[in-house]
Parts: C-alpha cells; sequence; structure tokens
C-alpha cells in the first residue's frame, strides 16, 4: 500500500503550513493577484491546510476562494477552521486530479506541491486549464528530471517521503516547460520572479521543483 494522504489528514498529527514556501507563500499569492488584477474568484486545487489561502482571504473578502483537496479529513479541518475564525468567503471541497468534476471557472487557479503526486500530470494540466477563466491565470509547481533525481535518492530513514514520492521517481509524471506549453498551448513563466520572491530563497533555488504561471488569452 501506498502513501495515503487522507491517512496522513486522518491521523491528526500535521501542522498547518505551506509545503513550498512557508509563510512566505500567503505573500507571493497576493502579490499574484495584484499582478493578475480583476480577481474575483480564486481556485486551490490541493489545498492541503490552505495556509495561505486563509491568510489572504481573511485580507481580501471581496474575493471568493474555493479550496479544494483529495482527502475529506484535511477538508473537514479547514471547513472548522473556517467557521471558528469566522472567514465567510473561503470554501472547502473534496475534489481529485486529473478529473475535479468542478463546473466553473476561476480568474486564478492555484496548484502548489500537487502535481508531485498525481499519475498523470499532462491531463492534471488540462483540467486545471479548463477551470481556469479566460484572461486567467494558472499558477503551479511541478516535478522534473532534477525531483527525479532527489526523490530516487531517498533512502529507508525517509520512507514516507520515498512513498509520497514514488511517481516521481520512477519518472511517471514528470514535466518541462517545453511540455507545458505543448499540452497548454501556452508558455509557462516563472511564479517565483512574477511575485518578487527573494532570489535567494531555498524554494527558489530549489531546481527540482520549479513554480510556474500561465495566462490564458480572454
Amino acid at each position: 500500500m501506498g502513501f495515503s494522504w487522507e491517512s496522513y489528514y486522518d491521523d491528526g498529527d500535521w501542522e498547518r503550513g505551506a509545503y513550498v514556501g512557508g509563510d512566505d507563500m500567503a505573500t507571493h499569492l497576493e502579490a499574484f493577484l495584484d499582478r493578475v488584477g480583476d480577481v474575483d474568484a480564486v481556485a486551490s486545487i490541493g489545498c492541503g491546510p490552505a495556509t495561505a489561502e486563509f491568510d489572504v482571504a481573511a485580507r481580501r473578502p471581496d474575493v471568493s476562494f474555493a479550496c479544494y483537496d483529495a482527502a475529506p479529513a484535511v477538508v473537514d479541518a479547514n471547513r472548522e477552521k473556517a467557521r471558528a475564525d469566522d472567514v465567510e468567503n473561503v470554501a472547502f471541497d473534496v475534489a481529485t486530479l486529473p478529473d475535479t468534476g468542478v463546473d466553473r471557472e476561476f480568474d486564478v487557479v492555484y496548484c502548489m506541491a500537487v502535481l508531485y503526486f498525481v499519475r498523470d500530470a499532462e491531463a492534471a494540466l488540462r483540467e486545471l486549464w479548463r477551470l481556469t477563466a479566460p484572461g486567467g491565470a494558472l499558477a503551479f509547481t511541478y516535478p522534473n528530471r532534477n525531483m527525479q533525481s532527489w526523490a530516487q535518492g531517498l533512502g529507508d530513514d525517509d520512507h514516507d517521503k520515498r512513498e509520497a514520492f514514488a511517481l516521481v521517481a520512477a519518472g511517471e509524471n514528470l514535466l518541462s516547460y517545453d511540455r507545458i506549453r505543448d499540452v497548454l498551448g501556452a508558455s509557462p513563466r516563472n511564479y517565483w520572479t512574477a511575485v518578487d520572491a527573494d532570489p535567494d530563497a531555498d524554494y527558489v533555488q530549489r531546481s527540482g521543483s520549479p513554480a510556474v504561471y500561465v495566462r490564458k488569452q480572454a
């Protein structure tokens, strides 16, 4: 049996935080919304604890945030937090890539640290693009060959990580700038540069987990 995010969250032994970029991710997401402009609706696909989403939603009550995750346990925990914190413009539901079943479009679709765990990453990209409204933008991280090398080097002490990143290690879901462009018909751009992230930050320097965004023509 492989790694299960539902089991991970159901155990309750997890802390809220962004898996890539940490506390900086809320600042970056807000900067990205400013860059896109005229943002009324944001979707976060594979939101996990939704740390950045909660933070930005609280500061931007006029923007609606629809957050989705494959693990019902974290969706339930996020709903409880939204009620407790009285954040009314953020909603949570269960959805799984590559076929979310979500029947609407969003000005911004945000998918960080998620495609690593999806077998058919190209189908997932097409689904994320479907959810992106004309004139909107899709932002995401993806696994590449550098991440594959890292995943293949995980040892016995990293058993959970090795199971979680098994698809990457096997090379089953790797992407590249060129492949993203071919799948979406639009060229990706560097997300970290767009949000003015610190170029010396570890997550920016990490070559195996690039973050990009793609604009959809209006």
